[in-house]
């Protein structure tokens, strides 16, 4: 059964509702999931986290705009320190390890959230997100397919190549060139100063007139 660690902000009251009902739907469809709010005991939440995100095999960040704010780095330093903590781990992740945590991190938009709310550092434009529909399987299909490692389509086996004998050529027969014939050219010759006739060449003979 795949592990989940749920990352998230507590917005508001509703926000944290739908984070629960999120985490309730995975559960029901074959996911273990890790939620702050199904451990009351008390703690050191920090090293909570860091032992939590390490051994999960995916961690479902649900984006909000007080998310994005805060592992952006513009919120406050005395605001929202469970997050902080969180975001600070997952950007250490994705430093050290960038294709494994690429792989590992899931943005995830619940219903009525848009793009602009997934962190920058999770490079909302050139990775996949996973927008929610509703809390049914259908509803999380594309989530659900990635934490179960469950494609939509998978790649055929290659099968037997096909006959592809070489193609023949069939050359054009080359035409003969006539040649034109050569005209008569006169030559005089000078001995001396003076011309003694004119030798005529043509066709390769030479006679003198």
């Amino acid at each position: 059964m795949p592990r989940v660690f749920v990352s998230y902000t507590h917005d508001s009251e509703e926000h944290k509702d739908a984070v629960l009902h999120l985490a309730h739907a995975l559960s029901a469809n074959g996911v273990s999931v890790c939620l702050d709010r199904w451990h009351l005991e008390r703690q050191d939440w920090y090293t909570w986290a860091v032992r939590e995100i390490e051994s999960a095999d995916f961690v479902v960040v649900v984006a909000s705009a007080r998310y994005r704010t805060v592992t952006d780095g513009y919120g406050t330093p005395t605001e929202n320190l469970g997050l902080q903590c969180e975001a600070a781990i997952l950007r250490e992740k994705l430093q050290s390890e960038r294709p494994l945590w690429t792989r590992k991190i899931l943005p995830v938009l619940l219903p009525g959230r848009g793009i602009g709310d997934i962190p920058l550092v999770f490079q909302p434009n050139s990775v996949n997100h996973y927008p929610i529909a509703d809390y049914t399987t259908d509803g999380m299909e594309d989530l659900l397919r990635v934490i179960h490692g469950k494609p939509a389509y998978e790649r055929p086996l290659p099968g037997t190549p096909p006959p592809l004998p070489p193609r023949t050529v069939t050359l054009p027969t080359p035409h003969a060139v006539e040649l034109p014939t050569p005209h008569p050219t006169v030559i005089n010759t000078i001995t001396g100063g003076e011309v003694h006739g004119n030798i005529i060449q043509a066709g390769g003979n030479v006679t003198q007139n």
